[in-house]
């Protein structure tokens, strides 16, 4: 659901540049075996829910999510520790390309995932995670929020040729181990990974001269075609903040294209593959928080639908696609994203639509409708599609700000005149009259439906 151009990415994927970056293309290995799911191992009671029984103990949210797999996993020397780092949203955060609100400012962990590859039949794994963690930094400076080892855990056949790759969930809850971590390390949202991401390690214990090492994961911009569909997976899919949980596969929110390791309690450097946005993997790895994001109202709200990325029967009018999860792309090389965030509660009435990748200090037009056109599809329309119609509404008019971006100001529900139980479908119109790709001289973001609340 967050995309943004390429040129965009470069900014947050080199934000880690006053580290020298080692390239670790010799520690890469292709994942030559399955990828099997061991289930959950319930701290508290020290017992297993096989991965197919019908109820496991942690959650009841995800809220970091990096699950897009591309097929590598990394080779560490013995009693090397990996260092990753993302982020969780606070209530300061933001809607944007790389960004989304969060619902609380401390959420508290009763559970994450793992993953690695071994070729030890039994594996033994450290996991910690820091509150506060800026990519690169030297983590053994730095005291853990909450510090585990996991004994024997699954692995390989024993030998270099027998690779067992695993994926497995740690529940916590219940036991001494639960912990919290502040959204945006201090609760303040600064756009800045240095300031805002946690960070968390792993450790294989017991390598016995045949260490394996995590999976990589996460292709924030489809450029390693990773993901279901082929398409990449992008940042913040996954979680609650977007409605979504765990199943749906997603690149980490504030993951970067690097990672530290240690060795032996000393900082051994600072890693990458070459640069992601070359082609190379992306340097992070698999891993999912789990915890409850609480009853703010500043996550996600809606369900987004009509994108312009070809992916539906409609195509955009002059085959303009956008990649970041909008509408048809517009003169930047990007769809708008219309997004709403607080709730869909009448009585609330805090829903703000947000409409951003549109065009700078032009006009912004949040609109209603009842109907999904077309299915769903949309029809043609300027440089993009109308996907809500029937009995429309004009909500308000707004101009973009430099970056072409505007949010709504006014009670939604109120002007729309809903009812609870509503399904009302919204969208963004903006005037492209400089870069049209199409002639049209104007655009739309995707469209987004919402069930409303009492």
């Amino acid at each position: 659901m967050l995309r943004s151009s390429l040129f965009a990415a470069s900014a947050v994927l080199l934000s880690t540049a006053a580290f020298a970056q080692n390239d670790a293309s010799s520690k890469l290995r292709p994942v030559t075996s399955p990828v099997k799911n061991a289930g959950t191992y319930h701290l508290a009671s020290g017992t297993w829910t096989r991965a197919k029984a019908p109820t496991a103990n942690y959650g009841p949210d995800a809220i970091y999510n990096n699950t897009c797999l591309l097929g590598y996993y990394v080779v560490l020397s013995s009693v090397e520790t990996m260092v990753d780092s993302g982020r969780l949203p606070s209530t300061s955060s933001v809607a944007g390309p790389n960004s989304v609100p969060g619902t609380s400012d401390v959420y508290g962990v009763n559970g994450f995932q793992i993953s690695y590859c071994a070729t030890n039949a039994l594996v033994d794994i450290d996991v910690a995670h820091y509150e506060c963690y800026s990519p690169c930094s030297d983590a053994t400076l730095l005291v853990p929020n909450s510090a585990l080892s996991i004994p024997g855990l699954p692995g390989g056949g024993g030998s270099s040729s027998a690779l067992g790759c695993w994926i497995l969930n740690i529940d916590i809850q219940g036991s001494t181990a639960e912990f919290d971590l502040q959204g945006d390390c201090d609760q303040l949202y600064d756009a800045a990974a240095t300031t805002d991401n946690f960070g968390w390690a792993q450790t294989e214990t017991n390598p016995n001269g045949a260490p394996g090492g995590p999976l990589l994961a996460g292709d924030p911009y489809g450029i390693l075609a990773a993901g279901p569909a082929g398409t990449g997976c992008p940042y913040g899919d996954g979680t609650v903040f977007v409605g979504q949980d765990e199943t749906t596969q997603g690149t980490g929110l504030g993951s970067d294209d690097v990672f530290e390791t240690d060795i032996g309690g000393a900082y051994a450097g600072c890693w990458f593959f070459g640069g992601y946005l070359s082609g190379a993997p992306y340097a992070s790895f698999n891993h999912v928080v789990y915890g409850d994001a609480g009853g703010g109202t500043g996550g996600a709200v809606g369900t987004s639908y009509c994108v312009g990325d070809g992916s539906g029967t409609t195509a955009c009018p002059c085959g303009n696609n956008s990649t970041n999860g909008g509408g048809c792309a517009n003169g930047s090389g990007d769809g708008a994203v219309v997004s709403g965030s607080g709730s869909a509660s009448i009585a609330a009435a805090d829903l703000v639509l947000a409409n951003t990748g549109g065009i700078a200090n032009q006009p912004c037009l949040f609109f209603q409708g009842n109907n999904s056109i077309a299915s769903g599809n949309g029809v043609g329309f300027g440089d993009g599609l109308r996907c809500a119609g029937g009995a429309v509404i004009r909500l308000q008019v707004r101009f973009g700000d430099s970056n072409g971006d505007c949010a709504s100001t006014i009670d939604v529900g109120a002007k729309g005149g809903v009812a609870a139980g509503d399904v009302k479908r919204y969208q963004s119109w903006y005037r492209d009259p400089n870069t049209t790709p199409c002639g049209g001289q104007f655009n739309l973001s995707q469209g987004l439906e919402i069930t409303w609340a009492a």
